[in-house]
């Protein structure tokens, strides 16, 4: 009574033994409960009668589901393979496994008859997207999509299946990514969608690549890691799971096994005494699908041309005889009719949870689409004045693009590197000037070229105080030194308007090759120009900083040199000491007074003079030889005093005038070189490129510019189709009320 209570309504006239076993009721809990109510627990029998119920039940609906999604996203599925990339991640199930798995026999009973080819090694070479149409009627036929309209029979899908491949793949037993998909209509079918891959091979056979293993990984795991994919793994059951190369692909791609049905093919030529009740339990390998258990022709049946049909019948036969499988046939999880319910119920829940999210992904892929059409413009027309209009708009763009870049308002803005204007600023502050603040002013500068400099500008008197000759040549010698950085700066600035000119990318120009090339030597040449005023004002605020020495400045401490501070900077200047040079020895002998005043000996300061050799030519010539370096063997007080102040006033006004020109190199490169190519490219490029003898040339656009134009137009009206069907299957009423497909 427990039991018959869960019965269906169609099951009520027949007798009690057929009713327990169309419900599934294990053949013990028949007998048991026919002879004592005492053996058999009530609450035992009702879970698993309640159970087998409610699965009838769930099957019902998950038709009605997958009748209604699964030819939605069949057609999403064709219409989307026109867009040659993958804009839009569909739902699907992926069917995985090595050869020899029983992989094709699965389909083939899904199919219910014999449509994929056979042979040795590999066979299936590319993807085959396989999509099950129920049709009313008796008639059954599958249709290609690179032949749309034309109907095959299964004997000519087979044939038609190795043509393709052959067509995408050659001879050589090579992969190819590119699908084939196959509409096969028939009144014996459930909706579905299957995705069928290269069986898994690990030694490359005959002529195959030697990556072939390698090869078929990656297609696979281009489908399975899709997340929308639902992942089939068949596995023979009379093999070792833990090595199972489907089960292994699919736990990489779906760790927590959320995705992933298991297939166990063979159950009935598995060792005596085995059995695979503990995996289809889910005892041995945990998957939140679960397993499913079926028996596939033997090769045996296929060279006898055993039918799909009479297979089917003996599985059926096999699962209702076998002494352990039988007792698990209530939990759903046994047959071919169990995996396709299965898959079309699993599908049509999965594309209900997505659909939202292939609504989205259609309404972005549109508008990536649109705006790249939009920026690839129009096919030029021949008329001139069309194409004088077309290329003056085009030059004032990409001159408003180059101010634009430079003024740091750009169309878009990046954040992985400086561009533009922002590498302007990094050459000006974080290049140029922390050069210049770098530079030591007296790099270059001995103690001995400052005494030397002290008693050039002395001349014959000796001075009571530092001569101011000598400290406006060594200011005007250290000065120098500000020179080539503040020429590089503007070479710099110049190069980084070389670079600008190279990135800045319009895609309204890209499709004029010779135009892009024109406007790119244009602005070089407008750079160049730009850049000789540039450097000629540079040389001369270096000129103008060294042409008058303004001691009278608020920060030159010439003013300050009776305070105690700069006593101090002076008292703490230390003096290296000129090493003793020995004196140069001369062949003749000095004596008496001139000897002594122009030869002179080792501690004579004065300068000496030599016999030139040429006054053996018979006059007596001479040329004073002077070395300044050899006039003195150690720096007095009075000399260390002088060069101490000295060196403090140099590094004073050395930093003032360092200042200045860091300030002003930076104002004359922005001025004379960046603002003035801002202003004059424009006209430049127009003066230069806008003649009508050379509007044709100009504008002669690319060849795989136009086929990309032609493409993304297709890609775009591709993906309003399927913007239309995702939006028709919303307007339908596509949930059952009261169901938790959960």
């Amino acid at each position: 009574e427990e039991m018959l209570r869960y019965c269906p309504p169609s099951l009520q006239n027949i007798q009690t033994g057929q009713k327990f076993r169309c419900l599934g009721v294990p053949s013990q809990f028949r007998q048991s409960s026919l002879r004592s109510r005492a053996v058999v627990k009530p609450k035992e029998i009702t879970r698993n009668c309640t159970s087998t119920v409610l699965t009838h039940r769930k099957m019902e609906v998950a038709d009605t589901v997958g009748a209604q999604l699964i030819p939605v996203v069949n057609k999403l599925q064709e219409v989307c393979s026109l867009l040659k990339e993958p804009l839009i991640d569909l739902p699907q199930i992926v069917v995985i496994g090595g050869q020899s798995s029983g992989k094709s026999s699965v389909l083939e009973n899904l199919v219910g008859r014999d449509f994929l080819p056979r042979g040795s090694g590999l066979v299936t070479r590319v993807p085959l997207v396989l999509q099950l149409y129920r049709e009313q009627g008796e008639e059954e036929w599958g249709e290609f999509s690179h032949t749309p309209g034309k109907r095959f029979s299964f004997p000519q899908i087979r044939a038609e299946i190795e043509a393709q491949t052959e067509r995408l793949t050659g001879k050589n037993k090579a992969i190819s990514h590119t699908p084939i998909i196959l509409k096969v209509y028939s009144p014996n079918v459930l909706p579905l969608t299957l995705v069928d891959t290269p069986g898994m091979t690990r030694v490359p056979v005959g002529d195959q690549p030697p990556d072939i293993e390698q090869r078929i990984r990656k297609l696979i795991n281009e489908y399975i890691n899709q997340p929308n994919s639902i992942i089939l793994a068949v596995q023979a059951a009379n093999q070792d799971l833990a090595t199972s190369d489907a089960l292994n692909l699919a736990r990489a791609a779906d760790p927590h096994g959320e995705r992933t049905v298991g297939v166990l093919t063979k159950l009935d030529i598995m060792d005596r005494g085995t059995s695979a009740v503990s995996t289809l339990m889910g005892d041995n390998i945990a998957l939140k699908l679960g397993f499913i258990g079926i028996v596939n022709r033997s090769q045996e049946d296929i060279n006898k041309g055993k039918a799909v049909k009479d297979a089917l019948e003996t599985e059926r036969q096999f699962f209702r005889t076998h002494h352990e499988y039988s007792s698990i046939q209530n939990l759903g999880n046994l047959g071919t009719l169990a995996l396709a319910n299965k898959c079309s119920r699993l599908l049509g829940q999965h594309i209900q949870r997505v659909l939202p999210t292939l609504r989205n992904q259609v309404r972005k892929a549109i508008k990536e689409k649109q705006e790249l059409l939009h920026s690839l413009g129009t096919p030029v027309v021949q008329e001139k004045s069309a194409q004088g209009w077309l290329l003056l708009h085009l030059l004032n763009k990409y001159g408003d693009h180059f101010r634009s870049a430079i003024d740091g308002i750009p169309d878009e803005l990046t954040t992985n590197q400086l561009n533009g204007g922002a590498r302007i600023r990094h050459v000006f502050h974080d290049t140029f000037s922390k050069h210049m603040e770098r530079i030591d002013p007296l790099e270059g500068l001995s103690a001995q070229d400052i005494k030397t400099a002290i008693r050039n500008a002395a001349g014959p008197r000796p001075s009571l105080f530092v001569p101011e000759r000598a400290f406006e040549l060594l200011v005007k010698k250290q000065l120098e030194l500000l020179r080539e950085p503040s020429l590089r700066c503007a070479e710099m600035i110049a190069d980084e308007l070389y670079r600008l000119v190279n990135q800045l990318d319009l895609p309204e120009i890209q499709r004029f090759k010779e135009l892009k090339v024109r406007v790119a030597d244009v602005a070089h040449t407008t750079i160049r120009k730009t850049l000789k005023p540039c450097n000629r004002m540079i040389e001369d605020i270096l000129a103008c900083e060294g042409a008058y020495l303004n001691t009278n400045h608020a920060d030159f401490i010439g003013t300050q040199l009776l305070s105690s501070s700069v006593k101090e900077q002076v008292a703490s200047e230390t003096i290296e000491e000129i090493p003793v040079k020995p004196a140069v020895q001369t062949e003749q002998k000095r004596s008496g007074f001139f000897g002594r005043l122009f030869g002179g000996s080792q501690d004579d300061e004065a300068p000496r003079m030599q016999v030139n050799p040429i006054a053996r030519a018979g006059t007596a010539a001479y040329k004073p030889v002077v070395d300044p370096f050899q006039d003195a063997d150690s720096l007095s007080e009075r000399d260390k005093t002088q060069i101490k102040l000295l060196r403090q006033l140099v590094r004073s006004y050395f930093k003032i005038s360092q200042r200045n020109l860091q300030d002003q190199v930076i104002k004359a490169t922005m001025h004379f070189l960046v603002n003035q190519v801002k202003e004059k490219l424009q006209s430049d490029l127009v003066g230069a490129l806008y003649k009508e003898e050379l509007f044709e040339l100009l504008l002669a656009e690319d060849p795989s510019m136009a086929n990309k134009r032609r493409l993304t137009a297709d890609q775009v009206d591709t993906l309003k189709q399927a913007k239309k069907i995702i939006q028709s299957a919303e307007l339908s009423d596509l949930s059952p009320s009261g169901v938790d497909f959960k």
